[in-house]
């Protein structure tokens, strides 16, 4: 099989240059405020070669969440598999590390901080598409390995479940992102979302994490 010609090499390597200087123009600037004008010229390239390779620069913002949530898609797969080898009454617990992740990374990484805090308007309805379509089918897929295991309750509709464990997630960036205080917006979101899922364990499942004790060493994924 041939590979790709210079040409084609040529196309990629620009397109993943624009993707690379909206990213952090994005989050230096916001969407609002970040310009075409800026995007080709932090990539060194034309207007013309913007359009080549997204109708507009909404499209280019939808590309990277849409890259961000299958990031997250991973985690929660790879949490999957970990949980249908888990002995019994950790796999919560595991859960729980995965959402504590997911907070965190409002404070660690920037470009997740600014995308899922901006997303929302920028993207409008596509918002709820590209969750709909990209972190919740995961999130599905994790609620199910613990059903199977019969650690969660009987009567849990796994996909109403993950919808409503996802919206919860998405708001909890919003509200550490917007606080003074982050860390201990984290800890107050963290503790809210905890109690939410304990109230889907099954009896005697534990799916909280006292962060006074610190997490397991998955949390630092």
């Amino acid at each position: 099989m041939r590979g790709p010609n210079r040409r084609q090499m040529y196309a990629e390597q620009t397109r993943a240059d624009l993707v690379t200087a909206a990213r952090k123009l994005f989050v230096d600037n916001g969407f609002a405020d970040t310009s075409v004008e800026a995007v080709t010229g932090a990539a060194l390239v034309s207007k013309g070669t913007f359009y080549h390779h997204f109708p507009d620069k909404k499209a280019m913002f939808a590309e990277l969440y849409t890259e961000l949530l299958e990031q997250v898609g991973a985690l929660s797969d790879e949490t999957s598999e970990a949980v249908r080898a888990m002995p019994d009454g950790s796999a919560m617990t595991a859960v729980s590390n995965l959402a504590y992740v997911f907070l965190r990374r409002t404070i660690d990484d920037p470009l997740h901080r600014e995308l899922m805090a901006q997303a929302p308007s920028v993207l409008g309805e596509r918002y709820r598409q590209i969750n709909d379509a990209v972190a919740q089918p995961p999130i599905e897929r994790l609620l199910t390995a613990l059903a199977e295991r019969g650690d969660l309750k009987p009567d849990v509709p796994v996909a109403t479940t993950a919808r409503l464990l996802l919206a919860g997630l998405c708001e909890g960036n919003q509200i550490i992102a917007a606080a003074t205080d982050r860390e201990s917006a984290l800890t107050r979101t963290f503790r809210a979302i905890s109690l939410l899922m304990s109230g889907l364990a099954a009896e005697g499942v534990s799916a909280t994490v006292d962060l006074n004790q610190g997490l397991p060493d998955s949390a630092d994924a």
